[in-house]
């Protein structure tokens, strides 16, 4: 389970350095071809932040069942 928290905790630094990225072109290069590009990976990305978020999430819960079955069975 820490290899499937450390992909997510990776997951959600490419997903926050995505949305820099994309606030700095469009901060910086605001053409229309640029923009709607990066509106685009500003939504890829929160749709992939809310997924890793979801696998620690279910990490834990597994980690927390594993815990309880440990303690009952001890």
């Amino acid at each position: 389970m820490i290899s499937a928290i450390n992909s997510a905790l990776q997951g959600l630094q490419n997903a926050s350095k995505q949305v820099e990225q994309s606030a700095v072109r469009i901060a910086t290069e605001p053409t229309p071809e640029n923009l709607v590009e990066d509106i685009v990976d500003i939504k890829v990305a929160e749709t992939a932040y809310k997924a890793n978020l979801k696998v620690i999430e279910v990490a834990d819960e597994l980690t927390q069942e594993l815990l309880r079955t440990f303690d009952e069975t001890v």
